[in-house]
């Protein structure tokens, strides 16, 4: 691929990595047969791999690193990820029957970026810059089994195949370069990858306090409208569905919001709640980055594909997901004014619940005092209840809870 005629600037290149190393390989138990054994084994399922067999070899580079290697794909952004997923099946059947010492056990990272041809020291094609150097620090995140990618990689995927769209998951922000925080994609399924998200680097620390002050200077809700419909009453199984029509009230544009969800029951990832976020236009917000997930809190950022402007009117975007509330209750905190606010429940008509009411919670000692507004009660079927209220002029920093 070249980019200009410069003779210095023919050997940059933008490409995607697929970096992999053998886990425990620098094991001083391990013999050096069975060293090379492991290594002479992923060379030849990854040479075997029918994604690497179809590449034209004018556009892969390989840059061996010891105890794994790196490709650079100057094609198809998927073919880092089909390699990937290529190998591991190879390495599922290698593995069977084998004692553990014997195993192959790889982790890998895939990313997309730039880098340099050059020539090494035989006058072979090599590669080096920031797209591999990034790649094998996202690799060095994983532990056994995983198949890490780049935000940029990932994203990619995921917009031009709803098959990739189910296979990779944002799992967490992890810190790869100078401690800045970098949110870190995982494919997995159930017979490839790993599901538990890396430990290592791992960036816990909520942005709640920070992100309440700059979006109390920049953002109002004329509405807030929040619906919650108890699908399961065995396991009270809440689906929600919160709308957030926003205004910007400040001269710079919002490029992100922070959000917050907590649950009465863990879940292990963020992507245990089937979180999906669309906008106005009907088009799949991305989460930019997750800087809390916690098995009762889940903390993350939201990225609009158009930032809104100063008194811009009808912008808006939806959230939904589904959790397990046992303890029968939903609360919701508001950190900038609200105009409006509606909220309602639904339920079928024999659910084992008592009736619906709305509380306004003293934030200082959690007592909880009935909201002095009645509710409209609609029958949507013979089944089916909504219990709903309006609220007007809601002051940042009240809570609203909501029991059933």
């Amino acid at each position: 691929m070249t980019l200009t005629s410069e003779k210095e600037e023919h050997s940059l290149i933008f490409g995607h990595f697929f970096f992999v190393d053998i886990v425990g390989l620098s094991n001083p138990d391990l013999s050096t047969r069975i060293q090379m054994k492991k290594l002479k084994e992923l060379n030849k399922l990854i040479s075997e791999s029918p994604s690497y067999r179809s590449t034209p070899k004018e556009n892969m580079l390989i840059l061996p690193t010891g105890d794994g290697m790196c490709i650079g794909f100057l094609q198809g952004p998927d073919l880092p990820l089909k390699v990937a997923l290529e190998l591991q099946e190879g390495l599922d059947l290698y593995n069977k029957g084998k004692l553990a010492i014997d195993t192959v056990q790889i982790r890998i990272g895939l990313n997309s970026g730039s880098g340099f041809i050059f020539e090494d020291l035989r006058g072979d094609k090599n590669i080096w810059g920031p797209g591999v150097i990034m790649a094998r620090r996202i690799m060095d995140l994983g532990d056994d089994g995983h198949i890490l990618l780049g935000q940029s990689l990932a994203e990619n995927l995921i917009e031009i195949s709803d098959e990739y769209r189910k296979k990779i998951k944002p799992v967490h922000d992890y810190t790869v370069k100078h401690g800045v925080p970098m949110l870190i994609y995982s494919a997995y399924g159930k017979d490839f990858g790993n599901p538990t998200p890396p430990t290592k680097n791992q960036y816990q620390q909520s942005r709640m306090q920070s992100e309440t002050k700059r979006l109390q200077n920049t953002t109002m809700y004329p509405e807030i409208r929040v619906d919650l419909t108890l699908e399961d009453a065995d396991s009270m199984l809440v689906a929600y569905k919160r709308k957030y029509t926003i205004e910007n009230i400040s001269d710079e544009p919002i490029k992100y919001i922070l959000h917050g969800v907590a649950t009465d029951v863990p879940k292990n990832t963020i992507n245990d709640l089937d979180l999906r976020i669309i906008d106005d236009k009907n088009k799949e917000v991305k989460i930019s980055s997750i800087n809390l997930d916690k098995p009762y809190t889940k903390e993350f950022s939201i990225i609009f594909e158009e930032p809104i402007l100063k008194a811009q009117k009808g912008r808006h975007y939806t959230m939904e997901y589904k959790t397990e509330e046992p303890e029968r209750f939903f609360e919701n905190s508001f950190m900038v004014n609200t105009n409006s606010f509606i909220i309602s429940f639904s339920s079928k008509r024999d659910a084992p619940i008592k009736e619906p009411c709305l509380y306004e919670v003293n934030t200082e000692n959690d007592e909880k005092t009935p909201i002095d507004s009645k509710p409209v009660i609609t029958n949507l079927d013979n089944q089916i209840v909504k219990v709903c209220w309006n609220l007007d002029d809601i002051v940042k920093g009240h809570v609203i809870r909501l029991e059933w």
